[in-house]
This record gives structure tokens, C-alpha cells and sequence, in this order.
């Protein structure tokens, strides 16, 4: 599946603010449901291609993509692309791009990228509402 980000809207037929059924309805395919720490709260939505993280009230706040789903943004692919490409690509856009060990967010984007370590390839991007990292 493809999936273009849209800026703190979502990615691809993936809004935030939608229900776990209509995430499944979206995505044409049933969630198996589990906890992603022991501390999680809400149960988690594991799909093919991504999981899908709910805020208490019920409603998607965040999307996390791994092969073999297709993720855009700006009409470019990110996973399994050099994470210093796609960092150099966020870094022209984003001034206050937040790099650490494991990748980088854009805070600005609503993106963070996953790699084990910089010399990887992109194994994870995670699409954020608006307020998702905040304490």
C-alpha cells in the first residue's frame, strides 16, 4: 500500500481523529490488537504494514509504517532509503530537524524516521497529530 504523509492530517486514506474500525475499513484488513508496553493503556492496531496507536478517547493519533507499506513525503519515498538521504531531504525543510541515535523527528512535519543506526536504511516512519510527543 501507498501511503503520501500529509502534514499532522495523516498519511495516505489514514486520518487522525479516526475510530479503530474506520482505520480498519481504511486499510481493508483486521487489526490484531495488542499492548505495546506493559505501561500502554490503549491497545494497539498491528497491520501488515504498520501499527496503529490510539489516543484514550478512542481516536488515531499516530501511525507507524515498516515494509512493505510504500511511504511518501512530497511525492519521495522514505523507507528503505539511505537515512542520510532522507535526513539531508528533512534537513533542507526542517531547521530544527531533532536527530538522535535511532533517527530524528520533524517536529515541524509531524515525521519521525527510524534506523537502527545512521549508516542504515529507513526501517520505520511514524506520522504524529499535533501534541502526540508532548508531556
Amino acid at each position: 500500500m501507498v501511503f503520501e504523509i500529509e502534514a499532522y492530517v495523516g498519511a495516505g486514506s489514514l486520518h487522525f481523529g479516526m475510530t479503530s474500525g474506520q482505520v480498519s475499513s481504511a486499510l481493508n484488513s483486521i487489526a490484531q490488537k495488542f499492548l505495546k508496553t506493559e505501561s500502554s493503556q490503549m491497545e494497539t492496531d498491528a497491520f501488515e504494514w504498520c501499527h496503529a496507536y490510539y489516543k484514550q478517547d478512542g481516536l488515531l493519533e499516530a501511525v507507524e509504517f515498516f515494509e512493505p507499506a510504500e511511504v511518501k513525503f512530497m511525492g519521495k519515498d522514505l523507507l528503505g532509503l539511505p537515512f542520510e538521504n532522507v535526513k539531508d531531504m528533512f534537513s533542507q525543510l526542517d531547521e530544527k530537524l531533532a536527530i538522535d541515535a535511532n533517527g530524528f523527528t520533524s517536529y515541524k512535519f509531524g515525521v519521525g524516521i527510524y534506523v537502527p543506526y545512521h549508516e542504515a536504511q529507513v526501517e520505520g516512519v511514524i506520522v504524529f497529530e499535533k501534541g502526540y510527543y508532548d508531556i
